[in-house]
């Protein structure tokens, strides 16, 4: 089928579509809760202060030129002015969620027509009329704005003019007056998003100046509503989840509708008269409702060609689907509705009020598996260790050689693996090797089209037809499989993660062999024994001696094992602390992943082991997504 990755290329990198277990968000909670958990061991201590001091004013990014990175930190919006032409780009630095900007007045909108990535708007809309014009080539990736704009007429975004394409993903909104997404006038892709308690529609979609043959897809989304719904004069209460409202050609699929009796409910899906001709598919979604609204209406005099596949009835309200279709319709299966930040990869998407422990579906009462197999719950991911997510190029083929629609791939991982949500299970397969571990063997993987995987261990190899692109995401971050497999190396990492399971002299001391390796070959190889040869310390030409560093960080990490993504940055230099630093004697794999340092910055990830680093100069800033103690020791 496939022929061995060897003699591949190497592989374009675009950003995550999907992340559906990702560890390294963070946001504004996390990053104050990480400042107040420091505890001051010795003289001084480190003040908040320090931790916080990246805060700035938006407008000094908003109308980027070219591509324009805004550094990690919190930010000020005061009427500030958005704009992003068609060949430029606003993207958020650090880890998913570390940009933030603060609502301090005037209206959240402007106008995108290039990239804008990695930004969490806080607070409300302080004026009226909200909304990101989102015009031809748009793509936004990881905005959040979980407390919306909660004034009359707000949207989170429009459509000004039709187009070819925009693409909306790994975003969520929430509390819109008038619309969540206000986008009906050309074609549209929504992939890994969630729409809170919006009013009037939580996505609104129809090809009214663009061509209705174009497909509009919304994949893997949440749509919810748990609360009655913000309103204001022009309107009243009345929410649908999304909306159909022109002529278009509509895929709805692997999504999610949670619905729950409050005032202000209507149907989860419309088909309005004015997308009467429209062909919609709605396929693989799981509907939870406890209102007596309908599940799918049409407004539309039945003139809508609708095909309904694979989906499932949840709660105590109706089932009832008023056009005729093709397909199966609802058929019997357990499922677990995921929360927005299982949907979006930004934990930040939980803060927006009405979801959450105890709401809906999320009490635990509607547990299981999209899969139809009873061996195992293929959606908790408690169960598996990673989650692998393959997108193929929406350009694929890539050259004439290339049959469209037939690109095959093979993913082999030293456990057990099992289908994700957005696995083909009737054309992907997963068997057992003989070594104990699991072939993923993907099939027909179409353009622009998402296939997901848990699996427990590593990625030990793969083979790829030639001809084809794929972006590949595990837990969340994009990467390559020639970087999983060894192949090549990240950014600021001097090692393989192939490497992290072989206990340690070897691994440090074969790629470190230009600094200290003789102390870091006796350390534990779970650490970054090489992150000495990429700090601060070794680019002056030789490695920092931690007795010229009299401060030092430790992270201790949670006694359950969950892991903890941290960054912490310092204004001099920084270097791991073996002495100090331990890997539990379970071994887990969050304990053998490679932390590194570049530039003064620290990325690490701790389960249940102690990370430990000391440094010089101050601590600028901090950022923690987990349950780990940070503590402070100086005068060391």
């Amino acid at each position: 089928m496939a022929d061995s990755h060897t003699g591949d290329d190497e592989r374009n990198e675009r950003p995550t579509n999907e992340n559906e277990q990702a560890t390294a968000s963070a946001n504004r909670r996390t990053l104050l809760k990480g400042i107040g958990a420091f505890a001051t061991v010795g003289a001084g201590g480190v003040l908040a202060s320090e931790a916080a001091s990246a805060a700035g004013d938006f407008g000094d990014y908003s109308s980027p030129s070219g591509e324009v990175t805004i550094p990690a930190g919190e930010y000020t919006w005061d009427d500030d002015d958005l704009d992003i032409g068609s060949s430029d780009a606003l993207i958020g630095g650090g880890n998913p969620g570390d940009v933030v900007v603060n609502m301090a007045g005037g209206t959240m909108d402007g106008n995108i027509s290039g990239r804008f990535e990695n930004i969490v708007i806080r607070g409300d809309n302080k004026d009226s009329k909200s909304g990101i014009d989102v015009a031809d080539g748009a793509v936004i990736d990881g905005f959040h704005w979980p407390e919306g704009g909660q004034q009359s007429e707000d949207r989170c975004f429009y459509n000004p003019d039709g187009g070819t394409r925009a693409t909306v993903k790994n975003s969520s909104w929430a509390w819109m007056v008038n619309n969540g997404a206000y986008t009906d006038k050309m074609p549209m892709t929504y992939e890994n998003c969630a729409s809170i308690n919006n009013n009037i529609a939580g996505i609104r979609v129809g090809h009214r100046e663009s061509d209705t043959s174009d497909v509009t897809y919304i994949r893997n989304c949440l749509i919810a509503l748990t609360q009655t719904p913000e309103y204001d004069d022009t309107n009243s209460p009345h929410a649908r989840g999304i909306r159909m409202r022109q002529k278009g050609t509509f895929v709805i699929e692997n999504c999610y509708f949670v619905y729950l009796d409050v005032d202000g409910a209507a149907d989860l899906i419309e088909i309005h008269d004015g997308a009467e001709d429209s062909d919609v598919t709605i396929r693989n979604c799981a509907f939870y409702n406890d209102t007596d609204r309908d599940l799918v209406r049409d407004k539309g005099n039945g003139m809508a060609d609708v095909t309904i596949e694979d989906c499932s009835f949840h709660g105590s309200g109706s089932d009832r689907i008023e056009p005729d279709y093709d397909g199966n319709g609802l058929v019997d299966k357990d499922v677990t509705f995921p929360l927005p930040s299982e949907i979006t990869g930004y934990k930040v998407a939980d803060e927006a009020e009405g979801v959450g422990a105890g709401i809906g579906p999320w009490d635990g009462s509607s547990t299981g598996s999209t899969s139809t197999t009873d061996e195992e719950d293929t959606t908790d991911p408690a169960n598996y260790e990673h989650t692998l997510v393959l997108e193929a190029s929406e350009e694929n083929p890539v050259d004439d050689s290339a049959t469209p629609g037939d690109f095959d791939l093979d993913v082999f991982v030293s456990g057990e693996a099992t289908f994700g949500e957005t696995a083909e299970q009737d054309q992907d397969s997963i068997t057992s090797t003989s070594d104990g571990g699991s072939q993923i063997e993907v099939n027909n993987l179409k353009p622009g089209e998402l296939d997901s995987f848990r699996f427990n261990g590593e990625v030990v190899d793969y083979m790829m037809d030639d001809g084809y692109d794929v972006t590949v995401s595990l837990d969340g971050n994009t990467t390559t499989f020639a970087e999983l497999v060894g192949e090549e190396t990240s950014t600021g990492d001097t090692t393989d993660d192939s490497t992290d399971d072989s206990t340690d002299g070897s691994t440090d001391g074969s790629t470190d062999d230009s600094t200290d390796g003789s102390t870091d070959g006796s350390t534990d190889g779970s650490t970054d024994g090489s992150t000495d040869g990429s700090t601060d310390g070794s680019t002056d030409g030789g490695s920092t001696s931690t007795d010229d560093l009299t401060k030092r960080v430790v992270v201790d990490g949670d006694n359950s094992g969950r892991p903890t993504n941290y960054t912490f940055t310092v204004s001099g230099d920084v270097v791991r602390d073996e002495d100090a630093s331990s890997r539990t004697a379970d071994g887990t794999n969050w304990d053998r992943v490679q932390d590194f340092a570049q530039d003064g910055q620290v990325i690490g990830l701790v389960g249940s082991g102690v990370d430990a680093y000391r440094f010089s100069g101050n601590i600028t800033s901090v950022t923690v997504d987990g349950e780990a103690t940070f503590t402070v020791e100086r005068g060391l």
